[in-house]
């Protein structure tokens, strides 16, 4: 199962990809981005230089960990109207 090989042409909500350049599942995030944006729906990826697969928990408190989450919220609040 992947969601790489899932249906998006009825769109899918705003989507928010992480992953690390380390990530084992880089080039599936990449593909993942590439098949929901080619349908229209909003996708945003962002990659984290030499971060590994699961940095955000695995590596809380360092820099990487923190920019993400930082991320992660904006994008909730821009995708959820929070003022």
């Amino acid at each position: 199962m992947s969601p790489v090989f899932g249906d998006f042409t009825k769109g899918v909500p705003p989507t928010l990809i992480q992953a690390g350049a380390r990530e084992f599942l880089l080039s599936d995030s990449v593909r993942l981005y590439q098949a929901i944006a080619g349908q229209g729906s909003v996708a945003v990826l962002v990659i984290y230089q030499g971060m590994p697969h699961a940095f955000q928990p695995l590596l809380y408190g360092t820099p990487e960990s923190g920019r993400a989450y930082r991320v992660s919220n904006a994008f909730f609040d821009q995708e959820m109207g929070a003022q």
